[in-house]
């Protein structure tokens, strides 16, 4: 799976399930930590153990809606403080498609994948001085 702020690709439809219970259990942590309680406190206030309320955090473990209201109620908050909203979710074959497409209009503008030789000739006609990374390219 891969993750950037505004798209996420994967590759199977567990993943997307996955990715849910690791962005509420984020949440839950931001939350816990904010109000400064351990993990052993919200695990007495709950009655949730310390091994299941570190699972659910890590998003290892889907747990109940009544378990995340015993912790939310132990921490303090609500249901809509860790509620959150889908981001954009691409397939990778989706993603590699849109990058091949991507490269194909770079090498048709001439932009494309270049040697460093051929992007110094360039930027030198440019009128950049490119001494000093010419001369990091010359073997020594």
């Amino acid at each position: 799976m891969l993750v950037n702020k505004r798209v996420i690709v994967y590759n199977n439809k567990h993943m997307k399930k996955d990715l849910y219970l690791l962005m509420i259990g984020e949440r839950l942590r931001q939350r816990r930590e904010a109000v400064r309680l351990t993990l052993a406190q919200v695990s007495r206030r709950s009655g949730v153990t310390i091994a299941h309320l570190s699972r659910v955090e890590n998003g290892l473990t889907d747990p109940r809606l009544s378990t995340l209201q015993r912790v939310l109620d132990a921490i303090g908050a609500d249901l809509s403080a860790i509620a959150v909203t889908p981001p954009k979710i691409v397939p990778v074959e989706a993603a590699l498609m849109r990058r091949a497409a991507g490269r194909e209009r770079l090498d048709d503008s001439g932009v494309g994948v270049s040697e460093p030789g051929d992007r110094l000739d360039r930027k030198e006609q440019m009128g950049i001085d490119v001494g000093s990374e010419r001369s990091a390219l010359e073997p020594a």
